[in-house]
């Protein structure tokens, strides 16, 4: 009886949490780094490239993400890793991320990984708000 009950549910609770996974994220709650104090740049395997204290730019970054809270969403293949993020923080509390990829953006929001497009120049203004060189682009 307990084999036929586990082997029922755990399809049953995969195919109900991927019923979720392509459904937009309607609020991605980017009005909680409006706090943030610091953020740091840094690299998708966890490698500090630049520290942000500087309020000015802090809330220009937090201004982006609150001005791209539209169209998120997980896809079914997955969330894309960007190879850039910001981690935003308020003292030591983690407040949430925010990556940019070749041509996405992605944060944590509804639970799960989301990400959207971006347009290019949105992108090239985040790259500078980030102030790192662009991984994406191959050096020469």
């Amino acid at each position: 009886m307990r084999r036929v009950f586990v082997a029922i549910l755990i399809p049953t609770t995969i195919l109900l949490a991927s019923c979720n996974l392509d459904a937009p994220c309607e609020d991605m709650a980017f009005g909680r780094l409006t706090s943030a104090d610091r953020a740091v740049v840094r690299t998708n395997n966890m490698r500090d490239l630049r520290e942000i204290t500087d309020a000015a730019t802090i809330d220009k970054l937090t201004a982006f993400a609150i001005s791209h809270a539209d169209n998120w969403e997980t896809p079914i293949a997955g969330t894309p890793v960007a190879m850039l993020r910001v981690d935003f923080y308020s003292g030591n509390d983690f407040l949430g991320d925010f990556g940019l990829g070749s041509d996405f953006l992605s944060a944590q929001g509804c639970g799960f990984f989301q990400s959207r497009s971006v347009d290019p120049k949105d992108r090239e203004a985040l790259l500078q708000l980030f102030g790192v060189p662009d991984p994406y682009k191959s050096s020469s």
